[in-house]
């Protein structure tokens, strides 16, 4: 199981770096508006892939990898916010550690979903970690795919 997450960390990461390469390569086509929304959706996305990724690789070390997967987050978005002005910084910066900080509650609540005061599932755990790694896949190449799209229209 550790070598899924891994490797769905790894596929997310590749899909975050292809994005920001894209984005970066082709920042002089758009406008601040454009800018503005594609920074919010990529760095708000990436983020909390890789920490919902990041907390069910390290679920035991419920303070650390919260701070971290928060700092990751913030460091996503100043990375793509960075792209054009500082309005997309702020955004950037603010959508990464919201996303950094949703990734980490979606994943303490798979991880037990008393939290919330939800029922046990049939499910085992192991198959809800696997379906909300392979989850974390798609949503990510589906933003990426509507962000590339969206140069299109």
């Amino acid at each position: 199981m550790q070598i899924i997450l891994i490797s769905t960390t790894f596929i997310n990461v590749a899909f975050g770096v292809w994005l920001y390469f894209v984005l970066s390569k082709s920042k002089l086509l758009f406008n601040d508006r454009f800018g503005y929304i594609s920074v919010k959706t990529s760095s708000s996305t990436l983020s909390l892939v890789a920490s919902l990724n990041l907390f069910l690789l390290f679920p035991a070390e419920f303070e650390i990898t919260g701070l971290l997967n928060l700092l990751l987050g913030i460091g996503i978005g100043w990375l793509f916010g960075s792209l054009l002005n500082a309005q997309t910084l702020i955004a950037g910066i603010y959508n990464g550690g919201i996303g950094a900080i949703m990734g980490t509650m979606a994943g303490a609540v798979v991880m037990n979903p008393a939290i919330c005061g939800l029922p046990s599932t049939i499910l085992s755990e192991q198959q809800i970690i696997i379906f909300f790694a392979l989850l974390s896949i798609c949503v990510q190449g589906i933003t990426a795919f509507l962000l590339l799209f969206s140069f299109r229209a």
